[in-house]
């Protein structure tokens, strides 16, 4: 058959159009087609059939994977929500916290202060008490020294008082 097609382009091309050689091309593409339906037809559409199969299975497995997709990242997005959220309640947790601490650091700081200042007080009281003894020993002391001045000396009422008067009035300067 392929020498037939052969000859009848072969000789087409030295005379021109031919009707015969129309006829035969017309006559072997017909035997063509025909070869091809009763041997080859059948498996071609077999072909097409699983390819189209094939194609609508990667469609559909797209689809189902697309749909995998956007409900995971529905999740992912609910988890990351859900983390924010835990992360700023933690923040605020932590600030409330650390309010707390320095406010208690700083009632610490307030009472020890305080107490320092109880402290000072009372040493400052006890130094006022140990200076007003330390005077009322020296008062003592001069009093009885005035005393024996005045047992020493021989003297008269009048001159007693204004001998006190002048010891009194030197003490008072110091």
């Amino acid at each position: 058959m392929s020498q037939l097609i052969f000859l009848a382009t072969e000789h087409s091309s030295h005379q021109g159009f031919n009707l015969g050689n129309i006829a035969v091309n017309i006559i072997a593409v017909l035997i063509l087609f025909w070869a091809l339906y009763k041997f080859a037809w059948d498996k071609l559409l077999k072909m097409l059939e699983e390819r189209q199969e094939l194609v609508n299975s990667q469609l559909d497995d797209a689809e189902k994977n697309q749909k995998e997709a956007l409900a995971l990242l529905k999740v992912n997005q609910e988890k990351l929500a859900s983390t924010q959220a835990e992360i700023k309640e933690m923040m605020e947790n932590a600030r409330e916290q650390s309010k707390v601490e320095r406010e208690s650091i700083v009632n610490d700081a307030k009472l020890q202060a305080e107490i320092l200042k109880e402290n000072a007080k009372r040493d400052i009281a006890d130094e006022k008490n140990k200076a007003l003894a330390e005077i009322n020993k020296q008062v003592a002391e001069l009093s009885i020294l005035v005393a024996s001045k005045i047992i020493e000396k021989d003297m008269d009422a009048k001159e007693q008082s204004a001998f006190v008067d002048k010891i009194l009035k030197e003490v008072g300067d110091k």
